[in-house]
C-alpha cells in the first residue's frame, strides 16, 4: 500500500528531529528485511542504501538527482514485506 505524500513529509520531518523515533523507525524496517528479501530479493542494495542513510547524522546523506531517500526506499521495503506475508497467507491456506 502507498503511503500518502503527507505521511512521507511527516515521517521525513519526524526522523530528522526526533533521534529516538529514527531509531525505532530503523529497527523497525530491519524487523521487516528478511520477509521482504524473500519476496524480492532485488531490493538487497536498496535496503543497504536505506541502512546508509539511516546511520548518517540527520539532513547529512548527499541525496545524487533523483535518487530515492530513505522513505521511498521504506516503501519499498514495505511493499515487498506486505507481499511477502500475502504469499506466504496464501500458501498456507492452500489444502495439499
Amino acid at each position: 500500500m502507498p503511503l500518502s505524500d503527507e505521511k512521507k513529509i511527516k515521517t521525513r520531518d519526524r526522523i530528522n528531529r526526533d533521534p529516538d523515533f529514527r531509531d525505532a523507525f530503523l529497527i523497525e524496517a530491519r524487523n521487516m528485511y528478511k520477509k521482504a528479501l524473500q519476496f524480492n530479493s532485488q531490493i538487497e542494495d536498496e535496503i543497504n542504501r536505506f541502512e546508509q542513510i539511516l546511520g548518517a547524522e540527520p539532513n547529512s546523506f548527499e541525496f545524487t538527482e533523483g535518487e530515492l531517500d530513505e522513505i521511498d526506499v521504506f516503501e519499498k521495503i514495505l511493499d515487498a514485506y506486505d507481499s511477502q506475508i500475502l504469499e506466504d497467507e496464501k500458501n498456507s491456506s492452500t489444502i495439499n
